[in-house]
């Protein structure tokens, strides 16, 4: 709980913290919903991690993208830490692709198998979104985009985590990947709104740039998890 006053805390803070409650994304998520009720089978569930797996080993590739439009290095630093954690901090095997990957075989999902995916187009409709995103839009809509999806991605990850391992599908030791991203997110979804904390303050054009950006993340990261749910029977591609 921060000590801080109202008044103390930036005015982006309390701008996401109202649109996340009126969104009420994480409560009215199909996919998390099924997921932790328990009707979401497990087969059909790691169908759609296989999938996933698309999306995982692409977050990186927009974001830096992003970052190499920032014009000041100490803009540029916070992001590059990020693509950088997304690169195992230089250990490939602690990779977040590879940690995925893990995951999935430990859920019955071999390497082979993962490495044949063609991945649905709702994952290729995420990435395309992303790329686009990163490279066409304003700096300040771009940034928003990339934190709201990390912040909603830090729940989305600590209740995908805390499902599987109460359905019996992994121990908890066996867990991978998710918790990391419970706790990460956090900070990384911090970074980007750091960067856009003064400009919301300070230009009210920004900060409609700022507003909007906040809506599409949010939009393309519930929008994806639920996509994953409803083909989630498919398994021919």
């Amino acid at each position: 709980m921060s000590l801080a006053s109202p008044s103390a805390t930036p005015q982006l803070r309390r701008y996401i913290a109202a649109f996340k409650e009126r969104g009420n994304h994480i409560k009215s998520s199909k996919y998390l919903n099924a997921l932790t009720s328990g009707d979401f089978a497990r087969e059909d569930f790691v169908e759609a991690q296989v999938h996933m797996r698309t999306a995982v080993a692409n977050f990186s590739r927009p974001m830096a993208l992003l970052l190499s439009r920032l014009p000041n290095v100490s803009d540029r630093l916070p992001l590059l830490e990020n693509v950088i954690d997304e690169h195992g901090n230089g250990r490939p095997g602690e990779a977040h692709d590879n940690a995925f990957c893990l995951l999935l075989e430990r859920l019955g999902a071999p390497r082979a198998r993962v490495e044949k995916c063609r991945p649905w187009p709702e994952i290729l409709a995420f990435n395309t979104s992303l790329a686009g995103t990163a490279c066409f839009e304003s700096v300040h809509f771009a940034m928003a985009v990339f934190g709201m999806i990390e912040d909603l991605f830090g729940t989305i990850a600590l209740i995908t985590g805390e499902s599987i391992v109460k359905h019996g599908w992994l121990a908890r030791d066996q867990m991978v990947h998710y918790p990391l991203h419970s706790t990460l997110d956090n900070k990384h979804a911090d970074d980007f709104y750091r960067f856009l904390d003064d400009a919301y303050e300070s230009d009210p054009k920004l900060a409609r740039d700022i507003e909007q950006g906040l809506a599409l993340g949010a939009h393309l990261i519930m929008n994806l998890f639920d996509d994953l749910y409803r083909a989630r029977h498919r398994r021919a591609n």
